[in-house]
């Protein structure tokens, strides 16, 4: 089993359990070093307290930093927002610290945060050892980053733009990133899997709804399906998520 060690997190309280929504409570604000007061539309590296150079966890000796946790929160950041006003929680001052039995929008912001997080830095080790990246720091995301803006840069000034947007902000391209290195590691992923007539006939039984089309004319489609989900299931037991500790409030079964 893969293990994430805690490291630093500017907050106080420790609860154990990263992807289930009934955890145990603090009552009465956020944890010591965390604003309180703030409403729905603080920058998240407030709202979390953490600096872009701490080290947060780390998943097989390799640093998660608060860079990769407050880029992930800017991802969640919305869906957490959306949630709790659909709970009621009013977005102006305090939004982050109102308590519902969900918890608190910080600490769900924070949970989500880290568990994309350390997802990503999984994919990315996992790549490493597939001999597709070579560096799996926050670092080497970044020079990965600049050189493919400088490429299109020299592409577009010699009249050969290349497809897409002009350059990427970081944001944009830790998603187009993700997404090349989860399909390249699928289609390994797969060369060990059981794709055979009857595991395939098996998991069409469970797809299936009302009038499926015929297993011959659906097979491609239940063959992607079995092999994504199972790259996701590995993906996932890589992070170890039910072995993720963080200090600040969050579960390391959350993310399951």
């Amino acid at each position: 089993m893969r293990r994430t060690t805690p490291v630093a997190w500017i907050g106080a309280v420790t609860v154990t359990a990263l992807l289930v929504l009934g955890v145990v409570l603090l009552a009465g604000g956020p944890p010591a070093g965390e604003p309180e007061g703030l409403s729905a539309a603080a920058p998240v590296a407030e709202v979390l307290a953490v600096r872009p150079g701490d080290t947060v966890t780390t998943l097989d000796g390799e640093p998660v930093t608060g860079a990769e946790v407050l880029r992930a929160a800017e991802t969640v950041r919305a869906s957490v927002i959306s949630t709790f006003t659909g709970y009621g929680t009013p977005l102006g001052p305090g939004f982050w610290d109102r308590p519902h039995t969900a918890g608190t929008p910080r600490q769900r912001l924070r949970r989500e945060a880290v568990g994309v997080a350390v997802l990503d830095k999984a994919r990315r080790l996992w790549a490493r050892e597939a001999g597709l990246l070579a560096d799996v720091s926050e670092q080497g995301f970044q020079r990965e980053l600049a050189q493919e803006n400088r490429k299109r840069a020299e592409a577009a000034a010699a009249g050969r733009p290349l497809p897409g947007v002009p350059s990427y902000d970081q944001y944009t391209y830790a998603r187009v990133r993700a997404a090349e290195l989860d399909s390249a590691l699928s289609k390994i992923h797969a060369a060990g899997l059981d794709l055979s007539d009857a595991r395939l006939r098996e998991h069409y039984e469970v797809m299936a709804g009302e009038n499926p089309p015929p297993f011959e004319q659906a097979r491609d489609n239940v063959r992607q399906a079995l092999v994504i989900r199972e790259y996701e299931r590995a993906l996932r037991s890589r992070a170890g998520y039910s072995d993720l500790q963080v200090h600040g409030g969050l579960d390391p079964g959350a993310h399951r």
